[in-house]
């Protein structure tokens, strides 16, 4: 037994279910972990986005509200007479007053300026009170700034015509723009960061260490923060929304690490299992390995169960039919050796064997035409010319075995060497006393062969039948042509033969008859497949035996051979 180095075939397995499934699993494990944080971070983004747009919504509806305040105080004809003319009349200047009074809750101040820049009217006491002058008085003054972040506007003052006569410059409260509860709206945790978007004044920091971020990912200490960014034109106002990342994360990291605590059990599970199945799968190919050492040193009965999967089961199936096959092959060998010993056996006998048969039958035969007065003599004489008949086949047929290969083939009508086998038994036959009759067609049956083996052939099949019927009975040959061949049937009413037996018919010189020589029926049965056809045995125990032959027919057989009458013959 040779040992193949490098990695079993166990081993290459659990390799390819590694390749194949640990480390996508590994790989899938990895991905579940980067898809949490993605994931976490996404839903907290569209959270943000929501609420940026509720708060943009909300600024911007409050924002239609405070445009119309402010055309009104820019449109109306008090504020056009007040920045064209140096007077003010008490009407225009009790109107201002009372349009002051009015939007005073969300525009803390206004002031009116010509187009040279003076101060014309302010809604506060100070600037009503030194109309006319240049003094330009700042509009954060500390009484509006008080009341928290202020967004300055300045909007121009024009006549009916569109003239410009001015500028109204206004001080609007932040809450004015911003509701005071918008923070209600915000994803939990969040922070909000407002400035002009104009001149970048800050209105709200988001945090003292990060005032108004411009990046959507920053840090506020050890925690990540996530921001979004929205600019507006009207208001001009810029704000930033954020909140921090960890608790929208970590349930999406809980998440994975369980994913991947439960990816790194089933990993484990697989893997035994995968190292089982490949445990139990390679046990019947071991088997297999073990049982082909043993064929190899020469024990051609080892089979192997048929276990395992069905792959690993035809191989065994087939393992177990080539070592039968094997087998057959070297009984066959062997046979065809016991018949070369036959062969040789039967070259250096036969000329000894058949000269001195010659001379007893000469001299039975000058004996048998003396006029015996005594039957039994008689008797005698003709069963030892039927004895000499039958050593003469028996030494000629093992004869043709030593000289096989070497026939030369003709066309042969198959009807001469029956009828010639049938006068070789014809005085065996009689001395049962037994039956015999020959059905042959009319016509000739051509078939291409050897015709003295052919006689060697049907004398054998006869003399079985004769040794069969030692209580007599009755022996038919039925020969006809079908198709494209000859067939042949001889049946006797014998003994017939065992199962046992007949299994080992083909097996030379197994006989059981005591003075058999075991080799007709292998003789007969190289004289068939010489011709191309096939011979078939079938034998009941008690109730007689069948044999069946079938020879392809020559060329020159006749058209009208299946309509003719078969010829029917007794003998003996």
């Amino acid at each position: 037994m040779t040992s193949s180095r490098g990695l079993g075939l166990r081993s290459q397995i659990l390799l390819i279910f590694l390749g194949a499934a640990i480390i996508p699993l590994g790989v899938v494990g990895l991905w579940l972990t980067r898809s949490a944080m993605r994931s976490g971070e996404d839903l907290l983004r569209t959270q943000l986005n929501a609420s940026a747009d509720r708060f943009a919504a909300a600024a911007s509806s409050r924002w239609e509200y405070r445009k119309a305040d402010i055309g009104l105080i820019a449109g109306n004809d008090a504020t056009m007479r007040a920045v064209a003319s140096p007077m003010l009349s008490q009407t225009d200047q009790h109107y201002l007053e009372a349009l002051a009074a009015d939007v005073s809750s969300t525009i803390l101040r206004f002031d009116l300026r010509d187009l040279e820049g003076r101060a014309r009217w302010s809604s506060t006491s100070q600037a009503a009170t030194s109309l006319g002058s240049d003094r330009n008085p700042a509009l954060s003054t500390a009484s509006s700034r008080a009341a928290g972040p202020v967004l300055d506007l300045e909007t121009p003052i024009t006549d009916r015509s569109g003239r410009k006569l001015g500028v109204a410059l206004t001080e609007i409260a932040l809450s004015a723009l911003v509701a005071p509860d918008s923070e209600r709206s915000l994803v939990p945790g969040a922070r909000v960061g407002l400035r002009n978007s104009t001149t970048g004044a800050l209105f709200i920091s988001l945090d003292p260490r990060f005032v108004f971020p411009n990046t959507d990912h920053f840090a506020l200490g050890e925690e990540a923060w996530l921001a979004v960014n929205r600019r507006m034109a009207r208001p001009p106002i810029e704000f930033v929304i954020a909140a921090p990342l960890t608790p929208y994360v970590a349930p999406f990291r809980r998440a994975a690490t369980i994913g991947m605590i439960a990816l790194f059990v089933v990993a484990v599970l697989a893997m035994l299992f995968a190292t089982v199945l490949a445990s139990r799968a390679m046990r019947p190919l071991e088997q297999l390995a073990s049982a082909s050492d043993a064929v190899t040193d020469g024990n051609l009965d080892r089979r192997v169960d048929l276990r395992g999967p069905a792959e690993v089961r035809r191989v065994g199936a087939a393992f177990n039919l080539m070592t039968a096959n094997l087998r057959a092959t070297l009984d066959a060998l062997s046979r065809r050796n016991a018949m070369a010993a036959v062969g040789e056996f039967a070259t250096s006998l036969s000329h000894d064997v058949r000269n001195a048969l010659t001379s007893i039958r000469v001299d039975l035969d000058r004996l048998s035409l003396r006029h015996l007065d005594d039957p039994v003599a008689k008797t005698l004489v003709d069963r030892l010319l039927n004895s000499t008949s039958r050593l003469d086949v028996a030494v000629t047929g093992a004869l043709r075995v030593a000289r096989r290969g070497r026939t030369q083939y003709e066309d042969v009508d198959l009807r001469v060497p029956i009828r010639a086998a049938a006068d070789v038994v014809r005085g065996a036959v009689a001395a049962l006393p037994a039956d015999f009759e020959l059905r042959l067609p009319p016509d000739p049956i051509p078939v291409r062969g050897d015709e003295a083996s052919l006689q060697q052939l049907f004398s054998n099949l006869f003399f079985n039948a004769v040794q069969a019927m030692s209580s007599g009975g009755t022996m038919r040959l039925v020969a006809e042509s079908r198709g494209d061949d000859a067939l042949v049937t001889i049946t006797d009413t014998g003994v017939g033969i065992s199962a046992a037996n007949l299994a080992k018919l083909e097996t030379p010189f197994f006989s059981t008859k005591v003075s058999g020589t075991g080799l007709g029926l292998p003789i007969a049965r190289q004289v068939v497949a010489a011709h191309g056809g096939s011979l078939t045995i079938e034998s009941h125990e008690g109730r007689g035996t069948t044999v069946r032959i079938r020879l392809p027919l020559g060329t020159n057989r006749s058209p009208h051979l299946n309509a003719s009458r078969p010829e029917t013959t007794a003998v003996g």
